[in-house]
Formats: structure tokens, sequence, C-alpha cells
């Protein structure tokens, strides 16, 4: 786990593996939305390290938890921001995936 150091963008907790991958996540978003997947990242971050029992498995489960989050925060709001919309599903009607 680093801790963010002034002027850059990253969260507070998150693998330096991670941190160019992050860094190119937060790119895709505008400015003003980037505080917030960057505190939410940290949140989730520590939540999932936290919630791991196992002590070897406690960066990694962190890691994924964290990673996926935002990575599907920054595709469905970098396609609202591109005005793709869906119809809502109509009642009773099977969803597909």
């Amino acid at each position: 786990m680093s801790q963010r150091t002034a002027g850059d963008c990253l969260p507070v907790a998150y693998s330096l593996a991670d941190a160019t991958w992050i860094h190119e996540q937060l790119q895709h978003l505008p400015v003003s939305m980037r505080q917030r997947a960057v505190v939410r990242y940290a949140e989730v971050y520590r939540q999932a390290f936290d919630a791991e029992l196992v002590s070897y498995k406690q960066e990694n489960r962190a890691r994924h938890e964290a990673n996926t989050r935002l990575r599907l925060f920054v595709r469905n709001q970098g396609r609202a921001l591109q005005g793709y919309t869906a119809e809502p599903p109509l009642a009773g009607a099977q969803q597909r995936d």
C-alpha cells in the first residue's frame, strides 16, 4: 500500500503496482469527477483490505475490488458522458446481459 504525494491525483490507499493504470483510468474522466473516483477507490480498497482475514491475500483482494469498481465507473460514466442511454426494461420482460 502506498501513500499519496502532494500534487498527484492518486488515491490515498492503493498498490504501487496499479499506480500507472489508475492514473490512466482517471484520465478518461472529467476533472470534476476524478476526486470523487479517487476518494471512493480508497474507501473500497481499505474496506476490502480490512475485510480479508488472510494477511497474504489482503492486498490482492483490495486491488481486485477497487480496480473492478474503478473500471466499471469509468466505463459507465464514459458512456453516459458520450450520451449513450438504454431503454428502461419493460415490466415482466426478461433482461438480456
